[in-house]
């Protein structure tokens, strides 16, 4: 089924649109989210010239049906296009007129294509350079420049097919067939748009009415940054066994939780983000200041909400718990908000379809134990002071990602100076010597930024020997890093 369609345009009133369309149109929400994405990107779109087209790469997601994308094809052309034409006629003398090709639907094995073709009335242009928009519906990531030029040309046979076999008043149609055939696509991007359809994912949104109070939550979803080789080498085949691989593989056994427990500052976050870096998850963090209300009820109530909302999302996030000690155990509550609190977390975290979990605490000993029992958090990972190995590897990403010139000998000494250090200020020292150094790190940079920490090595000591007692006591799987003295 062939659609065709003249249309006036909404916006650029002294011009109209010829449509073009092998689907029929569907209106959808995915629809004026692409006519929002595009218009943002063409307000700063530079003025075409003959020497170069622009290309829109325009990435969707294949919850979308292609009638969505043809509606999409109707709203850009009739607005946004006639508009962006009239703009840069008068600056080039020049047409360019936009054909959208609606690429191919993966997951359904149809080609979609779309056609549109502005005309400004009583203009007379001089020329006739189509602007490709292909749109590649896939859940996988693609290669665009192998597999953009085929859906083009596909699209350019089609299109130039249909308008060779129709007569449209005050237009050329056979003029534009043959133009179409001939149009070889620039694959270099001038510009990207993206539409996101129903799996695009940067934050949690959820809302909260039961009538003395109104709330949108919007929970931002962040990628990680750090990955599994960024962790001590000595656990890190421990955490692809145990918790990597099975739930990468979709085993029914896999661990559904991590609770990680260390000093401040030794790397507990990292170690979420690098578990989201290894399942291939985003991470969404969840903080009291977000959910907790001062009305009775509604705490809880949010909760609930906010964990609907990641249950129907457990297999794109993560969910990170940091510094749970506010989940402290419900025999030192001493207020009834927080004992209903406690339990409602207890809830999400015993059902089977919720997101894999990673709480962090500096003080294990506070937090309920019936959070960290096998079934709701599986694994438990111990976080001690970094050894030389581990020190040695966190100063060289951190020399790197602030682009600081040093030596093998500077190197070295920082290695040996940030003993019993935490990773955190092993980032502080690096920074701060760089700093003294103007971007370059000398022996003289080190020794003095070393002077300007205080770092109580008995009390560490004493710190990681509680660390080694509290893996003891722990009961359930442990995974523990913490290096004797003789390698710190």
């Amino acid at each position: 089924m062939v659609m065709v369609a003249v249309l006036k345009s909404v916006l650029g009133r002294k011009s109209r649109t010829l449509i073009v369309s092998s689907e029929r149109p569907v209106e959808a929400t995915a629809s004026y989210r692409f006519l929002a994405s595009m218009h943002r990107f063409l307000r700063k779109a530079p003025a075409p010239t003959k020497e170069g087209r622009i290309l829109y790469k325009v990435f969707v997601r294949s919850a979308l049906k292609p009638g969505h994308l043809v509606s999409s094809l109707i709203l850009s052309s009739s607005s946004l296009t006639s508009r962006f034409i009239e703009r840069w006629l008068g600056e080039t003398g020049t047409l360019f007129a936009p054909v959208i090709v609606l690429g191919e639907h993966r997951r359904e094995g149809v080609n979609t294509f779309g056609f549109s073709y502005t005309v400004p009335l009583g203009s007379r242009h001089r020329g006739f350079y189509p602007v490709m928009i292909p749109v590649v519906m896939t859940r996988e990531p693609v290669k665009l420049k192998k597999i953009f030029p085929e859906i083009l040309r596909a699209g350019q046979k089609y299109i130039a097919g249909i308008l060779s076999d129709i007569r449209v008043e005050g237009l050329d149609t056979a003029e534009l067939a043959e133009s179409i055939e001939k149009v070889v696509p620039d694959i270099s991007p001038g510009l990207i748009a993206v539409a996101r359809g129903g799996d695009a994912l940067d934050e949690i949104k959820a809302v909260v009415s039961d009538g003395t109070e109104y709330r949108e939550l919007k929970i931002p979803v962040r990628t990680p940054q750090w990955t599994i080789e960024d962790l001590p080498r000595q656990i890190v085949e421990d955490i692809r066994i145990t918790i990597v691989e099975p739930a990468k593989r979709g085993l029914p056994f896999a661990a559904k939780g991590a609770f990680i427990i260390g000093p401040p500052g030794v790397g507990k976050t990292v170690m979420a983000e690098a578990l989201a870096s290894a399942l291939g998850l985003k991470l969404v963090e969840l903080r009291p200041s977000t959910y907790r209300s001062m009305w009775y009820g509604a705490t809880e109530k949010t909760l609930n909400v906010i964990f609907q909302q990641l249950n129907k999302r457990r297999k794109k996030v993560i969910l990170v718990i940091d510094d749970a000690e506010f989940l402290m155990a419900r025999g030192f509550s001493f207020h009834e908000a927080h004992i209903t609190e406690v339990s409602t977390v207890l809830y999400h975290l015993q059902r089977d379809d919720r997101p894999f979990t990673v709480l962090t605490a500096n003080y294990p000993e506070l937090i309920d134990p019936a959070l960290i029992r096998p079934g709701r958090i599986d694994v438990v990972i111990i976080l001690g002071y970094p050894d030389r190995e581990m020190r040695r590897k966190a100063i060289l990403r951190h020399l790197r990602n602030y682009r600081i010139s040093y030596s093998e000998g500077v190197l070295n000494r920082l290695v040996e100076v940030t003993r019993w250090f935490s990773l955190a200020e092993i980032n502080a020292i690096v920074r701060l010597a760089a700093g003294k150094g103007r971007g370059t790190i000398g022996e003289a940079e080190v020794e003095w930024a070393k002077k300007k920490f205080n770092i109580d090595v008995s009390y560490r000591r004493s710190m990681q020997d509680h660390l080694r007692w509290w893996a003891r006591k722990m009961q359930g799987i442990i995974i523990p890093y913490i290096p004797p003295e003789e390698v710190i």
